[in-house]
C-alpha cells in the first residue's frame, strides 16, 4: 500500500485513500502516545481522507503509532 504524504512545518498530511479504519486506527495509536492527530475524511461525496499528526517528530510519531498498532493486532491474533 503506497500512500501520498504531505510534509510541513511539525506536521505530516497522510492521504488514507479512503482506508478509513487505518486512518482511523493509527490516529487511536497517535493518541495512546499523547500526541496530537485528527482523520479528516473530507466531504461526504468527495473522495479525501486524511490522516493528520501535527508533533516536533510527525515521522517518528507515526513510525511509533504503527508499531502500537501492530502490538495490538498482534493481541488479537493470539486470542483466537
Amino acid at each position: 500500500m503506497e500512500l501520498s504524504t504531505i510534509d510541513k512545518e511539525g506536521r505530516i498530511i497522510i492521504d488514507m485513500q479512503q482506508n478509513h479504519t487505518l486512518g482511523n486506527l493509527i490516529r487511536k495509536a497517535v493518541w495512546a502516545q499523547n500526541e496530537e492527530a485528527a482523520y479528516d475524511k473530507g466531504h461526504p461525496l468527495g473522495d479525501e481522507s486524511n490522516l493528520i499528526i501535527e508533533s516536533d517528530e510527525p515521522e517518528e510519531v507515526l513510525e511509533d503509532a504503527i508499531e502500537q498498532a501492530r502490538e495490538w493486532m498482534d493481541g488479537v491474533e493470539s486470542a483466537f
